[in-house]
């Protein structure tokens, strides 16, 4: 745990050399003492010693001294033990700055404070930045302190740690043989550490399913536990954890809940009611009722556990990046899943079970989202200078990094570029966390939602459909996840019970979606047009000859809304949130069992969560009229010579072949008609549609953009360089993040110029745009609707952008859409939405006029825009 300097003080600070011989002697009487409390498992006793040492250390050393950096660590320790990573984890890296830079980066103090801020990354679900540091702290040990010292057996059970979490359990083994043999030989055969090391083999054996050679591994631990922590240490809790799971798989369930028991009450007495290691052993314990069939009680402790789990939720939200936000709720998934399995699988018919199950989806689902969102807009709303000023320099950074990824400057180096990237991701993630700090202190909590709250939001005569992926428990032993992902979808009316199906495995799911996207944008192999089959409404293209999609959309409706239609009810208002790829679909297309659309049957809206209608609900006035963006010059910038003119161009290119926007003559007519129906309108196209005058809005009532979108389905191995360098470069991590996958394409977008605003702007640039109190988005381009889907926070890219940035409603396309049909799509919706139609109901009559002409009836021209978020009119709000 702590750091130990051992470098005197001098008198060069003007303080008298007693003064400060004092001083020290102090600070190390207290920190002792923080370390003997920590030993004992004393977390909330040593604290108040932690922070007098700090005191002191900070009066008489100053701030920045390697004194200060070993209490700061000691402390950040103690709150690490804690649970409370938001307070452990900017105190840890203040102490390792001030080691690295006042004992140089090789100093053993660095690795202590390296490996205590990688548990926290670790227990924040941040693997990879964990296994980075560990491994550093690791090779610092072994240069400075000698390979066989104690300190480097703590660094290789750590990375044991992380190795296991991963499931490599033959590396985890090496790395805790190594340690074990390192502790046994410095410290002897009965020390805590040793124990520590036993208990970590026999998780490996236990994982490998050698319970023979678990058993009396875990028998020593507790033994040696037990003699020399004593009966009452948080440390034991973990070993009896480890022996009761041990007993479940081997069947003995009644053996193993009193182990379970003892561990539970050890945590709660020593680490406080609310600690994660106390859920943990909550939703244990709730694992071995399960298996006893014993559900009542199985549901009251997995319900605390998820309690718990929530509430920490709340406060680690309100810090990290997007991508650390993500990290975190995922180290929460195992939860979700037992809590949705204990209601399908074990308690199907248990309220209290099924209750619990959805409260679970409707707080973790889409949860990253919202708290971006929340952070933006209270930051935005912010009177402050100085938080203004931080979301413009993210809005810049974002610019810079969103035009690099695309094109590599002539003047830079590979190393260079490179180089530049990653500075700006880092500047990026540094930002977004500082932005959630600050907005935490602007905006209310996260605090975790109840199945009523969201039930009373639901409109009048709407019905929320909840679908959701999870992986099924093992129903015999509780003790790990086994079986492929399944889905299950929860119905819930303003009154009455929640309803529930489970739709089976995901991979049939899966594979039905891919057959109907594929048929809705394929055209046949055949010539000629293909007949109507005499069930959903008769279609006839006679331009193109296109695939059928009536029976994979009938084949996707069986599995997904034919087990859920007698739950809906007799409204026709459905609130639907997809979860995984069901989020690419436009349910609208789907077949049902009379050979009928369901857009003829139901106004459909798309949520993330159910969760959103809370926020929906409380409209926010718009800050100017509405503005139109329609037929960029995609060769032409304002300012800039046209391509034609150009001695030399160079394109913005996306992969190997390059991405290049051809003019939209349809789009042009749609802008010039949609703004003459919008009063008061602002019309912008041909030169005049750059990135720059579309991030220069502030909160538009409605913004209507018909350009060209687009979406990569992935970066690596891309030619990101000018035609001089055509060499491609290595992948690159920070290339991964999804919403520099998709955009629209703005005037000059075929022009690849190096300046910002240079017409292309990415999912990540609208993130940051100011849409508060934008009411409608209308993205009239080629799937501005898709992305990379992320099971159980949905859909990264243009949606979710536009989400973070404010907009009430999006209307975004799921395929490549034809330019002549979707200006009269676009122009028959506003005329729907102008004479008083809710926000799904007009796109669904627009879809149903188009689908009454044979020559616009295939869904490829009608069905590929959805309507994502709120579905009131848009005069009434």
């Amino acid at each position: 745990m702590s750091a130990r300097d051992g470098r005197k003080p001098d008198d060069r600070r003007g303080h008298g050399a007693m003064a400060l011989e004092s001083a020290w002697a102090e600070a190390e009487q207290f920190n002792q003492k923080v370390n003997q409390l920590y030993g004992e498992g004393k977390f909330d006793a040593a604290i108040p010693f932690a922070e007098r040492a700090l005191a002191i250390a900070e009066d008489a050393f100053g701030s920045h001294h390697p004194m200060v950096a070993t209490t700061l660590n000691n402390l950040a320790s103690l709150h690490e033990a804690k649970g409370d990573y938001v307070k452990a984890e900017p105190i840890l890296r203040r102490a390792l700055t001030i080691f690295e830079e006042t004992l140089g980066p090789e100093d053993h103090n660095v690795a202590t404070a390296l490996n205590n801020l990688a548990r926290v990354y670790h227990s924040k679900g941040d693997s990879s930045k964990s296994e980075s540091l560990h491994r550093r702290a690791l090779a610092i040990q072994e240069r400075v302190l000698g390979p066989d010292h104690v300190d480097v057996g703590e660094s290789l059970n750590n990375l044991a740690t992380i190795c296991l979490a991963k499931k490599d359990h033959a590396t985890a083994e090496r790395y805790i043989q190594r340690a074990l043999t390192i502790w046994e030989k410095a410290l002897g055969p009965a020390h805590p550490y040793v124990a520590l090391a036993l208990r970590h083999l026999a998780l490996v054996y236990k994982a490998r399913g050698d319970y023979t050679e678990a058993e009396p591994l875990y028998q020593r631990v507790l033994s040696i536990e037990e003699r020399v922590l004593g009966p009452h240490h948080p440390r034991l809790s973990g070993s009896l954890l480890g022996f009761a799971t041990l007993r479940s798989q081997r069947g003995d369930h009644v053996a193993a809940e009193p182990l379970q028991q003892r561990a539970l009450a050890i945590r709660e007495k020593a680490l406080g009611p609310d600690h994660p290691d106390v859920a943990d052993a909550l939703a244990q314990l709730a694992r071995v009722y399960q298996a006893l069939g014993q559900h009542e009680k199985a549901v009251d402790k997995l319900g605390r556990a998820v309690a718990i789990q929530d509430r920490n939720a709340a406060m680690l939200l309100n810090t990290g990046s997007d991508e650390q936000k993500q990290a975190y709720m995922s180290t929460l998934r195992g939860r979700t899943d037992q809590a949705i399995s204990s209601h399908v699988q074990a308690a199907p018919h248990a309220e209290e079970a099924k209750r619990l199950a959805l409260a679970v989806i409707l707080n973790r689902k889409g949860r990253v989202l919202d708290a971006m969102t929340d952070s933006f807009a209270a930051m935005r709303h912010s009177l402050a200078p100085s938080d203004r000023g931080r979301l413009e320099e993210l809005r810049s950074i974002s610019a810079e990094y969103s035009a690099l990824v695309y094109r590599k400057p002539a003047r830079m180096t590979r190393g260079e570029y490179r180089a530049r990237l990653e500075r700006l991701a880092a500047e990026r993630h540094e930002l977004e966390a500082d932005i959630s700090r600050r907005s935490a202190e602007l905006r209310g909590d996260l605090r975790p939602l109840t199945v009523d709250e969201v039930r009373a939001a639901i409109p009048e005569g709407a019905t929320l459909v909840e679908f959701f992926i999870y992986a099924p428990f093992d129903t015999d032993t509780w003790s790990y996840r086994v079986g492929e992902p399944r889905y299950v979808a929860y119905v819930l009316h303003r009154s009455g019970e929640i309803a529930w199906a489970d739709l089976g495995p995901a991979a049939p799911i899966h594979a039905a979606v891919t057959r109907l996207r594929q048929a809705l944008s394929r055209k046949a192999a055949g010539p000629g047009p293909i007949g109507a089959h005499g069930t959903a409404r008769e279609f006839l293209s006679h331009a193109e000859p296109f695939v059928d999609p009536r029976p994979a959309a009938r084949d996707l409706d069986a599995l997904v809304m034919q087990p859920i239609r007698r739950l809906l009810g007799p409204g026709r208002r459905i609130l639907l949130s997809p979860d995984g790829v069901l989020n690419l679909v436009p349910f609208g297309v789907l077949v049902d069992e009379d050979g009928h659309y369901l857009v003829e049957r139901y106004a459909l809206t798309y949520l993330a969560s159910g969760r959103d209608l809370l926020r929906l609900g409380t409209s926010v006035p718009s800050q100017q009229g509405p503005v139109v963006v329609a037929a960029p010059d995609y060769d032409t910038a304002r300012g800039a010579t046209p391509a034609g003119q150009a001695g030399t161009r160079r394109q913005r290119s996306a992969d190997a072949r390059g991405m290049r926007f051809s003019p939209l003559h349809f789009a042009a007519n749609e802008g010039r008609a949609i703004s003459t129906k919008l009063p008061g309108s602002r019309y912008l196209t041909g030169v005049a549609a750059t990135t720059d005058a579309v991030k220069a809005l502030a909160g538009p009532r409605v913004l209507h953009i018909a350009t060209h979108g687009f979406f990569l389905p992935d970066l690596p191995g891309l030619h990101l360089s000018p035609s001089s360098d055509l060499e491609p470069l290595p992948k690159l991590d920070i290339m991964e993040n999804a919403l520099l996958r998709s955009g629209i394409a703005l005037a000059g977008a075929n022009r690849g110029h190096e300046e910002e605003g240079d017409g292309l702007l990415t999912a990540l640039e609208v993130s940051q745009l100011d849409l508060v109190g934008t009411k409608l988005v209308v993205l009239s381009a080629c799937m501005t609707g898709v992305g990379k889907v992320r099971i159980g926070d949905g859909v990264y890219g243009l949606r979710r952008a536009m989400v973070m940035a404010g907009a009430e409603t999006q209307v975004m396309s799921l395929w490549s859409v034809d330019d002549a049909a979707t200006r009269e799509l676009m122009e028959a919706y506003y005329d729907r939405l102008l004479a008083g139609c809710g926000r799904s109901e007009a796109m669904r009559l627009g879809q149903l006029e188009m689908l009454d002409r044979p020559d616009r009836a295939h869904p490829y021209y009608w069905a590929s825009f959805i309507v994502s978020g709120s579905d009131a009119p848009l005069g009434s709000t």
